[in-house]
């Protein structure tokens, strides 16, 4: 775990972002003023009081690992950011993952490696917060064969069998999402069955709700919205323990199949799922809980709403999607700021579009994500064919074209 000798205001607000809270929330996790948590924002470089501190430390320590990862994560960032002037403190983004073998002194199947697994896990889900998965999927599928052929050969410490296996389970979670961005659809249905079977076998119930949720997630984009459905409704009302949080999850889930189906019920379930969000984070969530959050809450309302032919009512749920995603997750702005286009030209709202094309476009010279370049390609392609649409907007529109032709896909 990454260890602060001496918080400031920066430090404090990182541990902020990677609990993916608001300056209320993050006031009531720790028992301060939400006053100071702001001041905490506004001044980077304030020292917080030892009372602070302590606090700080303690919230730090109870965070999930998940968000621990994070944490370490922005603060290094910030480190080296006022490190270059010294080239020599630069490490290779990924460098680890150059070495995903055991190193030559650790023998497969102890503990070393098991941790060395893990380890690597975290760094592909941090490079894929900020570069995308469709450069990272054939290097982390590759990962994970090896691990899989090693559990297969049987040649490891029995007494960590359970441990191996999940994460087992979860490294395949993890490709599976990669392909998912990649849009290789073959792979991320074949990973998230490994997923499960590793996850089950381990009897690691957060992992394999980790998965089916992605399953069902890849069902509806893929256009098999009963399916979707089907595994939602088995994880609600089967036997799993669900927190608060989790049963949000879900709900959305069921909601967004729903409406694919075209039924407008689905919109009602979002103020149970508002609600259920809004009890906070418990014990009884798993450490990949991190991620929901109001950015996803607004994403989903505005799909769910766009999937039900409400494009005017979307496009505020959109923009908030936007507004609330981190500044350091590179991909994330980049995707949802491309589904914020897409609702503001079905709007058109011309003045607002061309803007989130500027936006777009370093990101896309920057983020390898498959996904968000089809579904860009295909809004120019809707742009090309629409009548009067702004000459300022088609000349963006051709800049960011341009821009895709380059891009690290």
């Amino acid at each position: 775990m990454q260890v602060i000798a001496s918080w400031t205001g920066s430090h404090a607000d990182a541990l902020r972002q990677s609990l993916r809270m608001t300056n209320e929330s993050f006031a009531e996790y720790l028992d301060v003023a939400v006053r100071t948590v702001a001041n905490w924002r506004k001044r980077p470089e304030m020292i917080p009081t030892p009372a602070n501190q302590q606090l700080l430390d303690a919230g730090l320590t109870r965070a999930p690992d998940q968000a621990k990862a994070h944490f370490a994560m922005l603060v290094n960032q910030s480190e080296n950011g006022k490190r270059t002037e010294h080239p020599e403190h630069f490490e290779i983004p990924g460098a680890g993952l150059l070495k995903a073998s055991p190193d030559a002194s650790t023998e497969f199947g102890d503990s070393g490696y098991l941790e060395s697994v893990r380890s690597h896990i975290r760094e592909i889900i941090a490079l894929d917060n900020r570069f995308g998965g469709a450069d990272l999927v054939k290097l982390s599928t590759r990962f994970f064969r090896t691990l899989h052929d090693h559990l297969g050969s049987g040649t490891y410490d029995p007494r960590l069998e359970r441990e191996l296996n999940s994460a087992a389970g979860e490294l395949a979670e993890v490709v599976g999402w990669l392909a998912y961005d990649a849009e290789e659809h073959d792979l991320t249905r074949r990973m998230n069955q490994e997923s499960l079977y590793f996850a089950r076998l381990a009897g690691d119930r957060t992992i394999e709700l980790l998965t089916l949720q992605n399953s069902s997630m890849h069902a509806a984009q893929q256009g098999r919205p009963r399916e979707a459905l089907h595994i939602a409704r088995s994880v609600l009302e089967g036997d799993y323990r669900l927190s608060p949080r989790l049963r949000a999850l879900f709900l959305t889930r069921k909601a967004r199949a729903l409406a694919q189906g075209g039924d407008e019920s689905a919109l009602r379930f979002f103020s149970q799922i508002r609600s259920l969000f809004l009890e906070g984070v418990s014990d009884g969530d798993p450490a990949w809980a991190w991620w929901i959050d109001e950015r996803e809450l607004a994403w989903h309302e505005a799909m769910t709403q766009r999937d039900l032919g409400q494009a005017s009512r979307s496009i505020s749920h959109f923009e908030q999607s936007v507004i609330a995603t981190p500044a350091t997750e590179i991909r994330s702005q980049y995707l949802h700021r491309s589904y914020l286009l897409q609702s503001q030209v079905d709007n058109s709202t011309w003045n607002a579009a061309e803007q989130t094309i500027r936006q777009l476009l370093p990101l896309a010279a920057e983020v390898a994500s498959t996904r968000t370049v089809v579904l860009l390609r295909r809004i120019l392609l809707q742009l090309a064919t629409r009548d009067k649409v702004p000459i300022t907007v088609q000349e963006r529109a051709a800049m960011l074209s341009a821009a895709l032709d380059e891009a690290p896909v």
